[in-house]
């Protein structure tokens, strides 16, 4: 009897301990993305110009994304893996493109993985300084 007090004691410690040790990180959702996603092209539509824009999450899996009925079709992927580059690299496409160019940031950047894309229109997004996702814009041409 004894034993099994001890076990179901031990048992119980070793879950508490583990509870007090969750860590708890923000997370980029569908819902706001989706709203990410709409405010970027509303804001390009009334510029008028035509765009599509991804948003993806912290592991690169898309989680909305809007194309203008006039956007080229190459906009797609572009937007796509502009989003995955700012959020693999945790930085901003254009500071990418600037650093590749300047030689600051290795060219070989390109063939770490097929999504990467290094042109403007990748930002990373951030919620309390972590990084929860991407979103990309193509066929803005620099806007």
């Amino acid at each position: 009897m004894k034993s099994l007090i001890l076990i179901a004691f031990i048992s119980f410690t070793t879950r508490s301990q583990a509870q007090n040790k969750i860590i708890q990180e923000p997370i980029l959702t569908g819902a706001m993305a989706s709203k990410i996603a709409q405010a970027a092209f509303d804001t390009a539509e009334n510029d008028g110009i035509s765009i599509t824009v991804t948003v993806v999450d912290k592991s690169g899996q898309t989680l909305a994304v809007l194309r203008h009925h006039n956007a080229g079709f190459h906009t797609l992927q572009a937007s796509y893996k502009k989003a995955y580059t700012a959020c693999s690299q945790k930085r901003e496409t254009a500071i990418i493109a600037k650093g590749v160019k300047d030689g600051t940031i290795p060219e070989d950047i390109r063939f770490l993985d097929d999504n990467i894309l290094i042109m403007d229109g990748g930002i990373p997004i951030f919620i309390n300084n972590h990084n929860v996702g991407g979103i990309g814009v193509g066929g803005a041409h620099g806007n």
